[in-house]
């Protein structure tokens, strides 16, 4: 999702060639990407236009809108929320098959601590894995997860749909159920 100070970069780049820049420079030169480009347009903050030459290869030119009047400004980079990290989508899964307590060599069934070196595993200490087990259960986008797969086995959501990205969306889809 564009930020607004990725918009103020772009339109500072902007500034800096005179209100015209190619995509392609945008991209090769500066490190911007299309998709942000695409967004800022769709903000109404920008205008593509395909500029055909004689010979070569037409090329897509960025110009900024002299006076943006509908123009809606992105949220700031700190308001977009993080998407849940895929080590801990791990975790979840692993440690809702383990059992609490227990040994994985005796009972052949996976503890907590073992479904956290599993998924993280430069975590070579067994009590510092454990330790780290409590400490991960309590952080919102684990227990989001957790109550989501909860859901599923309880019958509240059908099991081959799959959980959203951040924990707001899991937490809306959760209180519409």
């Amino acid at each position: 999702m564009l930020s607004r100070e990725r918009l103020h970069r772009i339109q500072r780049l902007l500034a800096r060639h005179d209100g015209a820049l190619s995509i392609r420079d945008f991209e090769r030169s500066y490190g911007v990407h299309r998709w942000e480009i695409e967004e800022a347009e769709a903000l109404g903050w920008l205008v593509i236009e395909t500029q055909k030459p004689r010979t070569g290869r037409p090329s897509r030119m960025v110009r900024e809108v002299s006076k943006p009047c509908s123009a809606k400004l992105p949220p700031w980079r700190t308001e977009i929320e993080k998407p849940i990290s895929f080590r801990h989508w791990r975790f979840v899964v692993e440690s809702l098959l383990a059992v609490k307590r227990g040994s994985h060599r005796v009972f052949a069934l996976q503890t907590m601590t073992d479904a956290y070196q599993s998924a993280f595993p430069n975590a070579r200490k067994r009590r510092a894995a454990s330790a780290s087990v409590c400490r991960l259960l309590k952080t919102p986008g684990v227990r989001a997860l957790r109550a989501w797969y909860r859901a599923q086995v309880v019958g509240k959501i059908a099991i081959g749909v799959s959980p959203p990205a951040t924990v707001s969306e899991i937490k809306q889809r959760l209180a519409v159920y």
